[in-house]
């Protein structure tokens, strides 16, 4: 196999790490999709929530109107009962305590029917605030729909990009030494931030130290690889502006 061009070699290997740089930057995105979709399915809970409050309220209601109507009909049967008795009665004193019984029994029907009233006018309160959330409900839940298929399809396309990205990839290999590609992976796996830093203005881009003369004339001559003394990247010394590379 020829040997390679070490000025070329430094070309590829820093296209390929900004090749990789936007993968990663996919493969990020791409994670971050499922998090999105269970906020997503959080929030929509909440108006759950509130819509399955609603109900409980309403059904509250409306249990506590047919307990009320149950105790209306046994006080009913009673006082019926009572003036049934009355007919019957043979002395004065029978009369007035049974008398006295049914006005009892006609106060707490009228106090229970207006307990009744007022559970009638809060079941129909209770009615509209239900279908007032019902509509929010239904609202958020189109939004809820559109929103997950946005984000699996949004999920699906970045899939397809790495993909694509990927088998690009290889183009890369026959342009970069077995050593310096091992380097470069291995640095790689091991910070996740650039390995060829492009010299701008003198200095390293990535760490920003300046280079000393003697040590930039030597990155210039692409005879040997030359590593920035503050952050061991390679030094590519291109006369472009250029900022830091990094995947934070």
């Amino acid at each position: 196999m020829p040997k390679l061009n070490l000025k070329k070699q430094l070309a590829s290997l820093y296209e390929l790490q900004q090749f990789d740089l936007r993968m990663l930057l996919l493969n990020q995105q791409r994670e971050s999709v499922p998090h999105k979709i269970e906020k997503l399915e959080e929030s929509f809970q909440m108006h759950q929530q509130a819509l399955e409050c609603k109900k409980e309220v309403l059904a509250q209601a409306r249990r506590e109107l047919r307990s009320r109507n149950a105790e209306l009909d046994n006080q009913q049967e009673q006082r019926q009962k009572y003036q049934t008795q009355l007919r019957e009665v043979k002395t004065n004193k029978e009369y007035q305590a049974l008398d006295k019984e049914i006005s009892f029994l006609q106060q707490k029907e009228s106090d229970i029917e207006d307990v009744i009233l007022g559970i009638m006018l809060q079941i129909d309160q209770r009615q509209e605030e239900l279908q007032h959330q019902q509509k929010i409900y239904d609202a958020e839940n189109e939004k809820n729909r559109e929103e997950k298929f946005n984000y699996k399809r949004e999920a699906e396309d970045i899939a397809a990009a790495v993909a694509t990205h990927q088998e690009e990839r290889k183009r890369f290999s026959p342009e970069i030494g077995e050593d310096l590609m091992n380097g470069y992976q291995a640095w790689s796996k091991r910070n996740k931030t650039s390995f060829v830093s492009i010299v701008s203005e003198s200095a390293c881009s990535s760490c920003r130290i300046a280079i000393p003369p003697q040590t930039l004339k030597e990155a210039r001559k692409y005879e040997r690889i030359v590593l920035c003394a503050s952050c061991r990247r390679i030094l590519y010394p291109l006369q472009i502006d250029v900022t830091e590379e990094r995947v934070s």
